[in-house]
This record gives structure tokens, C-alpha cells and sequence, in this order.
């Protein structure tokens, strides 16, 4: 037949519905296209078009005209968008039952995989993992939080000892010498041992804190730091001890610690059974609580006797700190307390001496030069009728003084005296000072303290020992200047230095503005996101409904669905539950052996919370190639706070991170190679790479959730797909 001749057929005209159903595409095209420009933010919220109610009835519509489309599969992708954008819009709202179902469906799992039949049984066994898992999250807990207050501790310890002095410089602003009893040969010299001397333990105070200074068998001074708890932040202006008690003065007041605490201290004070050794705190309820406290001293006959010098006036107590009383009024109540020293003479006398000089007055405009400050120096004989006497005058303005020991004494000196021009001696004999000649008696000293082992004197940059009278000096401390001594007349210099020294000790010591951004941080996890608190209450909720009846409500989704269609979503479901139990068990199994291995070796290694730390790498290692590296992490940090906390040394810390890296090796070798090729091959099987991918992905799009959601929308994708090429297939051979 001769076709070229007739004319072409004419095409069919489009239907009025047709040309409806085309142009509710393109409307709905150009809602989708506005929709996802315009985001899901707060503002968007406020656009009626873009209300959720406008773009449900968007699928309604688009799911009527499906028929009169030639190209089905754009309606099918418009549909899936517009689903993809309520589902980001109504996130929030929609959070509870994702993850109240998602528990339930675990639940349901966990449940189906108990060995036991009997309802009973299954009753009992749940019990019994509550319990187990409760008691576990409680010990966990109560473990978390005693570590974390020793790590902040050791921080703010780490801080004050370490970081400041390296960075501002450090000064020297007291000392005093302990004389506690042998405990051991090994701290004793050679000396000490002929003699049968106690144990001197020297302690210095600087800008930042306390050490402790004690000699060892190689005549190393090894310094270790002492300052903790109240007295964090503060700077020490005089310290005295005396066997296992030591006070410091502050500018606000007075703190006290007990190396270990005595027993007459418990009977005579009963707040001290809530203070632990080892801990400073502040003795609450002196006259001096808001005072600077410049001079105290513990007689060596008495631990439990304390005197204490301020501004204006000098106090007394013989009972630890719990009553005080004024000492010599009529003297005292107008002088500023120097240094006080209590000590025994050649004849057996106790003797306390009080260095004080006139209060500062103001001075007149007119007055260009300073007066003089004159010092006088009084001596008490404890447990006398006598009143307090006042010694022989000195020519120099003192500074501290320190006793002579008058057992081992070899001359009439009784106390020495530091002062702007060098060391000055009393001699008793002479009732005369005489100023100590020798090449260091020349410096300022404003640092004393004396013991049988000889004399240490010094001033803020350095502290020097000499043995005995005739002998050298010899240096004992030096100060350090800081990183920032080289530019401190810089002006961002001094900001930094006072941030540091000054901004930073005031948040530590009232910790108003601490707790103020830990709320705030609390505040904004809490109420971010929906509402994170009413989040997990509402998702609970859901679980416990969901739990109770999660087929049912499976069913009931099904009978939504036409009724020709019910065969086909039955057989999807079927294969999704099917894979994302294979998927679960395989992942149970590695997740448990994972984190029973990594809770042996962490426990071995001494990894602190090795438990929890353990069953968090184990968790984690279900994020292939890099899960148990994040697991390691956690066991890193744990490290870190043990060694902030101060339960190993810097040292030690090093190793055990070492053999912490090879035991993440090590574990993820053997779950690469043994452990998850022989449990996971009967699982469904996801690309590691797949996995990354959807993880990356999951959570650039939707944050938090678009990981916790990666895995399960694969598996779900996979088994979609799976099931459609399997009736892709019997529908051709049929």
C-alpha cells in the first residue's frame, strides 16, 4: 500500500482532565520549588502557603490526577519530595514516635530472640536485664561523677601549678618548716639517723599555691604541689605547720590542712568529721573571715593552738580554730601583725614573739616622703601572769622572723630577723641586734624559717639554706618569670595577664559565672530541637504504647492501603523486617563480643571506666572503618581525665595511651578479619563505603537523627529493591 501519499493521522486532543491534571503538576512543581527555597526554618512557618495542611493536600491532589499523567514517574517524585519536606518541617514533632517505634521495634526483637518460650520466663528474664542494665547505668553514673569532680579538680590544680607560673611567672611569698615524725628510713639523711631527729618537710608558698619541698636519700628537693580545694586561686601570704597541720593566710581569710586528720582535732571539733586530709578548706566563723591574714604560727608544743596576725590586730586560738580571742588589745588592735614565731629556749621557756609595726595611716597632700616604718618586736612567755614585753629596738623595718632552735643551740642567738638590708641576729646575752655580714646578708629579706637542719632566707625570686653559722649559702628555689616577663610592658600583655591571674580565679572561687553557662548550655540542649526533655518523656510514651502493641498497629497501617495493594506492601514489610532482623542480630553479636574484649584488655591496661568505655567501643564499632576508632577516642579521653584527676603521672599516662593505640589495633584487626566476616555473613550484607556515605550524608541533611537513621533507611532501600527485582522477575517468566 502507497502510504507516502495519504495524509499524517491527527493527534487526540487532551481531555479537560488531563489538561487539569498537567497544570495541578507544574502548580504543584512550582509549590515544591518555592517550599524548598524558602526552607524549613521559623520564617517559613509563618507563610500560609506553607503550611503542612497545603502541602498534605498537595499529595491528595497529585495522588487523584496519578491516572491522567502519561509520565507517572514525576508525580511519584514530586509526591516523595513534598513527603521529604514535611518530614524535615514537622522533625520535631514527629521525633517521639520515630524513636518511641524504632525502641519498640527493638524491643520486639530483643524480646522474639529470649530462648525462653513460657511468658513467665520472659517476665523474669526482663526483670532481670532492667535491673542489671539500672544497676549498671547507676554505678556508671555515680563512677562518671566522682571522676569528673577529681578531674575538675586536678585541671584547676594543673592549671594554678603548671599553667600560670609558665605563663605569668611565679613569686615566692612564704615558707615554714614542718617537724613531723619519723615514719620511714628512707627520708631520713645520715644525719638525722645519728641524731634521732624528726622529719623536716619544708613548705612554700607562691602567688599561685602551696608545695611541698622534702629531702630524699639523693639530696634532690623534688617540689609537689599541694594546693586544692578552698584554697584554689588564691594568693599565700604566710604559712605555718607543725606535724601533720598547716595553715595558710589569705587576703580573705584563713585555710587549714591536715595531712592526715588527728584525733583530737575530731573529738574537739565536730565539723571536722566532714573534712577530709589532704583537702584545704576555710575555717569559717573567725574575726578575720573577710581580713587578710599576714603572720600565723603553730607552737611546736601544741598542734592544736594557732596564733593569727592581720592589719589590725593579733588573735589567738587553743582549740583548732573553733573560739578565738583578741590578744594584747591595747597593743595590737592599732599594728599591723609582721610575723609571729613560737619557740623554745636554751631553758626550756615558751616563747612566742610578734613582729608588728604602727597601722597605716593617710597622708597628706603636703606630705611628699613617707615616713618611716618602725618595727617592735614583743615576746610573750606562755602560760605566764606576765604581760607582753617588747625587745630591744631595731634600726630596720622587718620583715619576718624566724626562732632559733634552743636545744642544738651553739651560741646566744635567739632570733633572726629579715629586713630590707639583710639578716639581722638577737643575742640574748647583748639584748643587741646585729646585722649577719657575708655577701647574701646584703639582699631584702622578706622570707624566714629555721630549723635544726640550718637557716633558709630569701625574698620572692629566691630562697637560699645555710647548714650552720659559719658555713656558705646555698640556693634552695629560684623563681620563675614567666613566658610573658619578656614583653610585660606590652599593653595586650598585661590584659592577658590579668585575664589570667585575675579573671579566671574569680570564676574558680565563686563559680557563679560556671554554673551560670553550665545552666545556659543545659538550657539550650534542653530546649533545643523541640524540646529535647519533652522529647525523650513523649518518645517513652510512644514506646510504652507501641511496645505493648506494635503488630497491631502494623496492621493498621495496612488496612489504610487499597486493597489491591495490601498483597504487595505485606511482602515489602515482610523483606524489610526480615533484613533488619538479620542486619540486628549480626550487629548484636559483633557489638557484644566487640565490647567484652575491649572491656578485658581496657580493665588490663587500666584504663579508667574500662567497663563503660568498653561497651562504648563496642556500640561503636557498629559505624564500620572508623567506629572503633571512635570508640578509642572515648577511651583516650577517659585517659586524659585520669591523668587530670591525678590517678597516674605524665609518664605513666604515655605508656598506657601507647598500649591503648595497640590495643585498638589489635581489636580492630581481629573483628576485620575473624569476627565480622564469620557473624555477619548470614546477615544482610551493606558496603562498608555504602554505609560512610549514607552516615555523611545522613548527617549533613538532618543532623543527629540523619546518622541514627543512616542504617536502617539502607537496609529498608536494599529490601525494597531486592523485593521489586524479584516480582520484576516472576512477572517476566509468567
Amino acid at each position: 500500500m502507497d502510504t507516502q501519499n495519504q495524509p499524517n493521522p491527527q493527534q487526540p486532543a487532551l481531555s479537560g482532565a488531563s489538561i487539569l491534571a498537567i497544570i495541578s503538576v507544574v502548580l504543584a512543581a512550582g509549590w515544591i520549588a518555592f517550599a524548598y527555597y524558602k526552607g524549613s526554618s521559623a520564617e517559613s512557618s509563618r507563610i500560609l502557603l506553607l503550611h503542612p495542611i497545603v502541602s498534605i493536600l498537595l499529595i491528595v491532589l497529585l495522588i487523584r490526577v496519578y491516572r491522567w499523567i502519561d509520565i507517572k514517574s514525576i508525580v511519584i517524585l514530586e509526591i516523595l519530595m513534598i513527603v521529604v519536606w514535611i518530614f524535615t518541617r514537622l522533625l520535631g514533632v514527629l521525633t517521639p514516635f520515630i524513636l518511641g517505634f524504632g525502641f519498640a521495634y527493638i524491643f520486639r526483637f530483643l524480646w522474639n530472640s529470649f530462648p525462653f518460650k513460657a511468658r513467665y520466663q520472659r517476665g523474669i528474664a526482663t526483670v532481670l536485664i532492667v535491673l542489671v542494665c539500672g544497676g549498671l547505668l547507676f554505678y556508671t553514673g555515680k563512677q562518671v561523677s566522682k571522676q569528673t569532680g577529681q578531674m575538675a579538680s586536678g585541671l584547676l590544680k594543673f592549671y594554678y601549678e603548671t599553667m600560670l607560673p609558665y605563663a605569668v611567672g611565679e613569686t615566692f611569698e612564704a615558707v615554714a618548716i614542718s617537724m613531723g615524725e619519723v615514719t620511714s628510713p628512707i627520708h631520713q639523711d645520715e644525719t638525722t639517723k645519728r641524731n634521732g631527729q624528726a622529719t623536716e618537710t619544708f613548705y612554700l608558698g607562691t602567688n599561685h599555691g602551696v608545695y611541698e619541698i622534702q629531702q630524699d636519700v639523693a639530696d634532690k628537693l623534688p617540689r609537689i604541689g599541694i594546693t586544692n580545694g578552698a584554697l584554689l586561686g588564691k594568693p599565700i601570704q604566710t604559712l605555718t605547720a607543725n606535724g601533720n597541720v598547716i595553715y595558710a593566710g589569705t587576703q580573705n581569710g584563713l585555710y587549714r590542712y591536715y595531712k592526715a586528720l588527728p584525733v583530737e582535732a575530731i573529738d574537739s571539733d565536730a565539723d571536722t568529721q566532714q573534712i577530709k586530709p589532704k583537702i584545704w578548706h576555710k575555717i569559717e566563723g573567725t574575726p578575720f573571715d573577710t581580713a587578710s591574714v599576714q603572720a600565723t604560727s603553730v607552737p611546736i608544743w601544741e598542734n592544736a593552738q594557732i596564733y593569727v596576725g592581720t592589719q589590725k590586730g593579733l588573735y589567738n586560738s587553743k582549740d583548732s580554730g573553733q573560739t578565738w580571742r583578741e590578744i594584747a588589745p591595747e597593743i595590737y588592735a592599732e599594728r599591723s601583725i609582721v610575723s609571729i614565731i613560737s619557740v623554745v629556749d636554751r631553758n626550756g621557756d615558751r616563747i612566742t614573739y610578734v613582729a608588728s609595726t604602727t597601722a597605716i595611716e593617710t597622708e597628706s597632700p603636703e606630705q611628699t616622703i613617707p615616713p618611716p616604718t618602725i618595727t617592735t618586736v614583743y615576746w610573750y612567755l606562755e602560760d605566764s601572769s606576765l604581760e607582753w614585753e617588747p625587745l630591744s629596738p631595731i634600726t630596720e623595718e622587718v620583715y619576718a622572723l624566724a626562732g632559733v632552735d634552743g636545744t642544738s643551740q651553739v651560741s646566744d642567738i635567739e632570733l633572726y630577723a629579715g629586713t630590707p638590708n639583710g639578716l639581722y641576729e638577737w643575742h640574748r646575752l647583748g639584748n643587741e641586734w646585729r646585722k649577719m655580714e657575708g655577701a647574701e646578708g646584703t639582699a631584702t629579706i622578706s622570707l624566714l624559717a629555721s630549723a635544726p637542719s640550718g637557716v633558709y632566707a630569701g625574698n620572692e625570686t629566691g630562697i637560699r639554706h645555710r647548714a650552720t653559722p659559719t658555713g656558705g649559702w646555698k640556693p634552695l628555689a629560684t623563681y620563675k618569670e614567666g613566658i610573658s616577663h619578656a614583653y610585660k610592658d606590652e599593653p595586650i600583655v598585661q590584659q592577658a595577664k590579668a585575664y589570667f591571674t585575675e579573671r579566671i580565679p574569680t570564676i574558680a572561687q565563686t563559680g557563679s559565672e560556671a554554673i551560670r553557662e553550665t545552666f545556659q548550655f543545659a538550657g539550650s540542649v534542653a530546649f533545643g530541637f523541640g524540646g529535647f526533655l519533652a522529647t525523650v518523656l513523649f518518645a517513652f510514651i510512644v514506646f510504652v504504647y507501641a511496645s505493648q502493641s506494635f503488630d497491631n498497629y502494623f496492621r493498621s497501617f495496612i488496612l489504610l492501603v487499597p486493597e489491591r495493594y495490601r498483597e504487595t506492601v505485606k511482602t515489602y514489610l515482610r523483606e524489610i523486617d526480615k533484613n533488619l532482623q538479620q542486619f540486628l542480630k549480626g550487629q548484636v553479636a559483633v557489638i557484644a563480643i566487640v565490647s567484652v574484649v575491649s572491656c578485658i584488655a581496657y580493665s588490663i591496661i587500666g584504663v579508667p571506666f574500662a567497663l563503660v568505655i568498653g561497651l562504648l567501643a563496642g556500640i561503636c564499632n557498629a559505624i564500620p572503618t572508623f567506629g572503633p576508632f571512635i570508640g578509642g577516642g572515648f577511651a583516650f579521653i577517659a585517659m586524659l581525665m585520669g591523668l587530670a584527676a591525678g590517678d597516674f603521672g605524665l609518664i605513666d599516662f604515655l605508656v598506657r595511651s601507647a598500649v591503648v593505640l595497640g590495643a585498638i589495633l589489635g581489636i580492630q584487626t581481629l573483628d576485620n578479619s575473624l569476627i565480622s566476616p564469620k557473624i555477619m555473613s548470614s546477615a544482610v550484607d551493606v558496603d562498608p563505603l555504602l554505609i560512610m556515605f549514607a552516615v555523611i550524608v545522613g548527617a549533613a541533611v538532618l543532623g543527629f537523627w540523619g546518622v541514627l537513621l543512616a542504617i536502617p533507611i539502607i537496609v529498608v532501600i536494599k529490601s525494597v529493591i531486592a523485593v521489586s527485582d524479584d516480582r520484576e522477575t516472576i512477572g517476566k517468566h509468567f
